[in-house]
């Protein structure tokens, strides 16, 4: 065993990830009750009806981020101004629990985003590395303008690109399950 851990410093990070100081004080969506209660919790908060199918692809996403070895906590410890983030050294999506509270289009789109965080990691070589750009088609940058030019995305145009990226596959849920079943094989 300790051989095993040692040759493989990603399954020690999955093996401690629960004991990570984002996990305290979160929430741990794991199983179909957790799902359901997420999405009752974002329910409660829509001003609106909302179609079903936003709410099919929440759990479709869930479950293929959770299949693809992806933990998904609700919790405080995401970078400031941010709605959700991605932890590539932990394999980790936290969502900002104020983000569930906006209602379950918002919580679909947040996961949507964060999911496309995870392709672009699996493009780049798997779970473990930081996202590159995937490639695809986007919506014009003017689109998401003040977003891309929040504080968050003081970086090289680069940095723009993976968040022009992320952005567009979340303002469309459905792509982000197709996207994650294209760059996370296995």
């Amino acid at each position: 065993m300790y051989l095993f851990l040692m040759a493989n410093p990603r399954a020690v990070s999955h093996w401690l990830a629960p004991y990570s100081p984002s996990s305290r004080g979160a929430w741990w969506i794991k199983t179909p009750a957790d799902i359901e209660l997420l999405i009752g919790q974002a329910q409660k908060n829509d001003s609106q009806p909302v179609e079903q199918s936003v709410h099919d692809v929440t759990r479709e996403l869930i479950a293929r981020l959770q299949g693809k070895g992806v933990r998904l906590l609700v919790s405080d410890k995401v970078m400031d101004h941010a709605g959700g983030e991605w932890d590539p050294g932990l394999a980790e999506i936290r969502i900002r629990p104020s983000t569930v509270s906006m209602g379950s289009s918002v919580l679909a789109e947040a996961l949507a985003h964060e999911a496309a965080h995870v392709a672009q990691s699996c493009r780049a070589g798997g779970l473990g590395r930081n996202s590159e750009p995937m490639g695809i088609p986007v919506n014009a940058a003017e689109v998401f303008k003040h977003q891309l030019d929040s504080p968050l995305y003081k970086g090289p145009p680069s940095s723009k690109a993976i968040e022009l990226e992320a952005y567009s596959v979340g303002s469309n849920p459905p792509w982000a399950v197709k996207l994650l079943d294209h760059f996370c094989k296995g």
